[in-house]
């Protein structure tokens, strides 16, 4: 079946270049890709796939019909890029795909075109989803965009689990880039760090420059506040994995006056929901303490981030074995976290989800020399691999996808999982 696979997406050479090409250069910032939202949409409809969108501004799913309705599978990708003004493929803007979103979307849909070659087959339904912003940047438009009404959360899983769009899906795949490893190695069931944002305002008494004693120094307060953070690191365990990175994002208004409302910005990123919620115990109480003793006052305002990501060991498993089988890909390694933090790791903790990733990328995620080592070879490779992946699960009947999504087991179901965000929320 792998040669049938491969045969099929070396045919579509060109139409899966243009399209990859396409959306490297139409980057786009979370909630507002228009451009690839579309271009997507009009693609598969080209294919003569069913499309539904308009779901969280952006996303869209397709349906590949097949030989029998049953088992649920879902090929993800997502649609956002990051802001990096000096990567090679930045637009004028300075958005860039240097996370490698644009190549997942290529990948899923060199797959959908050697699938639908083999879809009498397949006993069981294939969705394809592209979902937006999954990037947590751009907050204080996304912020905006939730006083107009057009979102109810900052992340664009976050928003579709509440919108009821993954409601459906059983199993949910998606390959995401593998930064700084050149070699066509892929990586499976590693972790990531959950997080939640802080937004952070310090309020002093305004006095002239020149007259300090007149005023209340909110700035000194958020320095206090950083110290008392930077103390605090000797108790974090290596087991909590607690990553807190502040930053000042409005020191003052002018320099001959004492800054009464300065503005801080910060992730508390955690191994587990209790690393988590330990870190935000710790700046909550240095940024109260620090304004309390400067005499001034604080606001903190929590915006739910992401939970870690839970991949499901007998799917990593499968996706392992079929990775093995295709020739270009070279070692498969088990078990290495990722550093940073995805909204995967929401849909993770209610659905049966894996998010192996892949090298073939030069440069550090997000930065000016992130790019692709060789284009076609990613599309090719792992158009492959998510073929084959639907293929095995949903053979014979789905019997061994079916194997794998009676023994997943959700670590909360949605009504607790919006519960939860909820609470994060709360001031």
């Amino acid at each position: 079946m792998l040669d049938t696979i491969r045969s099929c997406i070396e045919q579509q050479k060109d139409r899966i270049l243009t399209f990859g090409n396409t959306l490297l250069n139409h980057p786009e910032l979370g909630f507002k890709e228009t451009f690839s939202s579309l271009y997507i949409e009009r693609s598969y409809r080209e294919m003569g796939l069913e499309v539904e969108s308009g779901y969280a501004c952006t996303a869209l799913k397709a349906h590949l019909p097949t030989c029998n309705h049953g088992l649920r599978v879902c090929l993800l990708s997502e649609l956002d890029a990051v802001v990096s003004p000096l990567n090679p493929h930045a637009c004028s803007t300075g958005e860039a795909h240097a996370c490698g979103h644009s190549s997942q979307s290529t990948q899923v849909y060199a797959a959908i075109l050697a699938l639908k070659e083999i879809s009498d087959q397949l006993d069981g339904d294939v969705f394809i989803t592209a979902v937006p912003a999954e990037e947590f940047l751009d907050i204080q438009a996304r912020l905006a965009m939730r006083e107009q009404g057009k979102i109810t959360y900052l992340s664009g899983k976050q928003e579709l689990i509440h919108l009821g769009f993954f409601d459906e899906m059983d199993i949910i795949i998606m390959i995401h880039s593998e930064p700084n490893h050149p070699s066509y190695d892929v990586f499976i069931g590693g972790g990531s760090l959950g997080f939640v944002a802080k937004n952070i305002r310090f309020m002093g008494q305004e006095a002239h420059g020149a007259r300090p004693f007149n005023g209340i120094n909110a700035l000194q307060a958020a320095s206090l506040a950083l110290a008392g953070i930077n103390a605090n690191r000797e108790t974090f365990s290596e087991e909590e994995h607690l990553r807190i990175h502040p930053i000042i994002t409005k020191g003052g208004d002018v320099v001959n006056t004492v800054p009464s409302d300065v503005r801080m910005e910060t992730y508390v990123r955690g191994g587990s929901q209790v690393a988590i919620k330990k870190g935000c115990r710790i700046v909550d109480r240095c940024v109260h303490a620090a304004s309390l003793m400067m005499g001034g006052s604080a606001e903190i305002e929590t915006i739910p981030g992401y939970l870690p990501l839970r991949q499901d060991a007998k799917l990593s498993e499968l996706f392992a074995q079929c990775a093995e089988q295709v020739a270009g890909i070279k070692t498969v390694v088990r078990g290495r976290d990722m550093i940073g933090s995805t909204d995967m790791g929401d849909l993770s903790q209610l659905k049966c989800c894996i998010q192996p990733t892949m090298g073939g990328f030069v440069g550090e995620a997000h930065s000016k020399e992130f790019d692709l080592v060789d284009a076609w070879n990613s599309y090719l490779l792992g158009g492959q691999l998510l073929a084959l992946m639907v293929y095995e699960l949903l053979r014979d009947g789905a019997k061994q996808g079916n194997r794998i999504h009676a023994s997943f087991v959700p670590s909360m179901d949605k009504k607790a999982y919006l519960a939860y965000l909820n609470a994060q929320g709360e001031k």
